[in-house]
């Protein structure tokens, strides 16, 4: 082997080989993979995604670069990025740069040249675990050894203490005030609240229920982010404070942490849920949605407690994907609510936000 080739390892001792792009170096996470055709920019700077290694499924990745807009936070949340062939080639009007230079200048480890098939056919039927990208000229078993006693991201609180403490603007005319708990709050999100005339009051993950009825709002919406919902205990015993009190939603590890809230049980799945393709239905009406998800834990279908009802299900494996307690005003979705084909916000968020669920 060379020494600039490059291995992803996993925890059960499958590798990997492939070149270096972006920060060349060492990165350790949780293996995951997104089924996107596009959005690479978005996904890895979506909170959901912090302490990952992220498998990109799509075979060519870069080719339309990236730009100053499509950030969904201040930062790039992935540990490591592997994809198969990577574009040097940028073509988009949109574009100001090239995404190896994103990576670099963000010092986040690549791997480009892997037979991603085959790395999203083990991890579909082995489960995600932890993954290591490393000089493939390092001896393999100090790797192997480093990576199994190196704890999973997961183990650990992701979320962490974000800063909040800011109000966003309403876009045009503020008809609304509402205060966000920031498990991992993403601009899209904020961006279509602004579009509905929704002023935000971002409070940080760790917020008492006395500190977000300091800001008198609304509604709470509890969004985000990455890791295991049972570690957030802070934000759980908010959401239960306030639960009665004022209308709740929470998205992704937001549906999850008020799911906790409310008594309902959180399960691992073997294989999280990644992408764009998703699809869910709304048990009051049959609709089906065509969603976007990011996470890897999941609302146990079997410790939900009869006073939480099951509003969506996910029809590919029948996890539940929405909850509601008219008695305690929560209501949450596992998947991400998304703007519809005119650049309207979600129908979930609009109905939030106007007070009718």
């Amino acid at each position: 082997m060379k020494s600039e080739e490059t291995l992803l390892l996993l925890e059960d001792g499958t590798a990997f080989a492939g070149l270096p792009f972006g920060e060349v170096g060492e990165a350790i996470g949780e293996a995951v993979f997104y089924t996107g055709v596009v959005g690479y920019q978005e996904v890895i700077t979506h909170p959901s995604y912090h302490g990952t290694l992220l498998t990109m499924t799509y075979p060519i990745i870069g080719s339309y670069g990236v730009n100053d807009e499509d950030n969904e936070s201040s930062c790039v949340q992935v540990r490591g990025i592997v994809v198969q062939e990577y574009s040097r080639c940028v073509s988009n009007f949109r574009a100001t740069g090239a995404l190896e230079d994103f990576l670099k200048e963000n010092h986040v480890v690549g791997i480009q040249g892997v037979d991603t098939r085959a790395v999203v056919v083990h991890l579909r039927d082995h489960g995600e675990m932890r993954a290591m990208i490393a000089p493939a000229d390092a001896r393999r078993e100090d790797l192997l050894n480093r990576l199994k006693a190196t704890p999973s991201p997961f183990e650990a609180d992701l979320v962490g203490d974000q800063p909040g403490g800011e109000t966003l603007p309403a876009a045009g005319e503020q008809r609304h005030r509402i205060a966000a708990l920031d498990l991992g709050l993403t601009r899209s999100l904020t961006a279509q609240l602004a579009q509905l005339g929704c002023a935000v009051d971002v409070l940080p993950s760790r917020a008492s229920a006395a500190d977000v009825l300091a800001r008198e709002p609304e509604g709470l919406v509890v969004a985000g982010g990455p890791g295991d919902p049972r570690l957030l205990e802070s934000a759980i015993e908010t959401v239960r404070a306030l639960a009665g009190k004022l209308p709740i939603l929470g998205i992704g590890l937001g549906h999850q942490v008020a799911a906790l809230a409310l008594g309902c049980g959180v399960r691992r799945l073997k294989t999280g849920h990644h992408g764009v393709n998703y699809p869910v239905r709304h048990l009051a009406d049959r609709h089906c949605d065509i969603t976007v998800q990011h996470h890897s834990f999941v609302v146990d279908e079997s410790a939900v407690p009869a006073s939480v009802e099951a509003t969506y299900l996910n029809i590919n494996d029948g996890t539940v994907e929405g909850i509601a307690s008219k008695e305690a005003r929560v209501a949450g979705v596992q998947f991400h609510p998304a703007p519809d084909e005119m650049g309207r916000p979600s129908g979930i968020l609009g109905a939030f936000v106007e007070g009718k669920r």
